[in-house]
C-alpha cells in the first residue's frame, strides 16, 4: 500500500509539472476498452469511459489514469468478480501509466512509440515501443492504440476452475481526444 502511495504521490507531480506547460492537452473523457478475443459462454470484456489524460507535446510526456471500479462489463456478476476477485479494485483503486512518446512531432500525424510504466494492482511494469497513433487536429490531438498484457505479469491470480476461460492474455485498446484548456 505504501507503493501504491508513493506512486499516486509520484503520479501527482508529474501532473502538476505537466499542468505548468502552456501547451498541454487533456481529457476526463478517454476511453479504455478490454477484452480476452476468446470464444466463451460469456465474453470478457469491459469499458471504461471516464479516463483521465493529460499530455505535454513539447515535452513529449503523457499520464493516463484509471479508476478500476470504472469498467462496466455487460455481465454485472462478471463486473462484481472482475472488482472483488482480480482486480481487487477496493485495494487498487486506480491504474496508471505515464512515459513519453518517442519522436514526437506536433506537425506530423502518425504512429509513434510509447515507453515508460504501467502500474496495476500493485505491481510496476515497465513498456517500451508501445505503438500509439497519434493525429493533431488544431486544438486537439487523438491518441489511439491497441496493444496486449499479460495478466500474470500483475499478481493477478486466476482459479484453476476458471482458468480455461480466463486467459492469461488480455487486450487493451485506448482512445483519449485531448483538448487545450481553456484559458
Amino acid at each position: 500500500m505504501k507503493l501504491f502511495k508513493s506512486y499516486l504521490i509520484l503520479l501527482f507531480f508529474l501532473f502538476a509539472h505537466i499542468l505548468n506547460s502552456q501547451d498541454r492537452y487533456i481529457t476526463r473523457s478517454g476511453i479504455i476498452k478490454f477484452d480476452s478475443r476468446i470464444e466463451s459462454i460469456v465474453p470478457i470484456k469491459a469499458v471504461n469511459n471516464s479516463v483521465s489524460a493529460i499530455f505535454n507535446p513539447s515535452t513529449r510526456e503523457i499520464a493516463v489514469l484509471s479508476f478500476i471500479r470504472g469498467f462496466n462489463f455487460e455481465n454485472s456478476l462478471m463486473e462484481e468478480h472482475f472488482n472483488e476477485n482480480y482486480a481487487e479494485s477496493d485495494q487498487y483503486p486506480k491504474a496508471f501509466f505515464k512515459g513519453t512518446i518517442q519522436n514526437f512531432s506536433i506537425s506530423k500525424s502518425k504512429k509513434y512509440f510509447f515507453d515508460g510504466l504501467i502500474f496495476f494492482h500493485g505491481v510496476e511494469k515497465k513498456i517500451t515501443n508501445l505503438p500509439l497513433y497519434v493525429e493533431n487536429k488544431k486544438d486537439q490531438i487523438s491518441i489511439n492504440g491497441v496493444f496486449s498484457l499479460l495478466v500474470s505479469d500483475f499478481n493477478i491470480k486466476i482459479p484453476k476452475i476458471v482458468r480455461k476461460k480466463i486467459p492469461n492474455k488480455i487486450y487493451v485498446e485506448l482512445n483519449l481526444i485531448l483538448n487545450k484548456p481553456n484559458k
